[in-house]
């Protein structure tokens, strides 16, 4: 479930990986990390995420605070891998269909977007995106929900989609502002996003 809650630190772990290695890397996150992720007393749920190119993993996770995600540690397995990219996050605004919003198992598709910019943007990027989330339209068009992240070191911002399917992504891309040859964030950030199915979900032991 995705929360607008000041309590929680969102993590993202971003592996790049050959599209021949995804599949293993996947069973690694499941059977080695995710497993010593919910042994740490901070810990509320992760859900593992394949790319539809076969060239990404990521791992959606949330923690109670004051805990860092970047702070968690890595399963020695995972050094047979590319090295993640780590970001914690904070949420700071959110549209969806239906709330609360859900992270499930299953065949609907989710576009994660990461801006990349300097921290003296991070501002004005926060600003962009709470008033372009509106004109997106959740619950129309085949968008379920956006939610954006700020990173806590000031130098990026996350957008995570959740979308009937490709199909219904791809149309948003024609539209003003979110076609990628005139984008609303030209000049503050670069883009750069993929497509995701969700594989597996954890939760906190009880």
């Amino acid at each position: 479930m995705i929360t607008l809650s000041s309590d929680f630190s969102i993590g993202v772990d971003l592996f790049p990986v050959a599209e021949k290695h995804q599949q293993a890397l996947i069973d690694t996150l499941t059977h080695q990390q995710l497993p010593l992720w919910q042994a740490v007393p901070f810990f509320v749920s992760a859900s593992i995420h394949k790319s539809l190119d076969g060239t990404r993993v990521f791992v959606y996770s949330q923690w109670e605070k004051p805990y860092l995600p970047t702070s968690s540690a890595l399963a020695p397995a995972l050094a047979a891998f590319y090295s993640p990219d780590r970001s914690a996050l904070e949420v700071f605004v959110s549209r969806a269909a239906q709330v609360p919003i859900k992270i499930e198992v299953g065949d609907k598709v989710t576009h994660l977007a990461e801006f990349r910019m300097l921290p003296t943007q991070q501002k004005e990027m926060i600003a962009l995106a709470t008033t372009e989330i509106d004109r997106a339209g959740a619950g129309k068009q085949g968008l379920l929900s956006a939610t954006f992240h700020r990173s806590v070191d000031g130098t990026r911002v996350f957008n995570y989609g959740q979308w009937e399917s490709e199909k219904a992504f791809q149309a948003i891309l024609k539209k003003e502002g979110f076609n990628p040859d005139t984008p609303y964030w030209a000049g503050i950030a670069k883009n750069e996003f993929h497509l995701y199915q969700v594989v597996a979900q954890f939760a906190k032991q009880v």
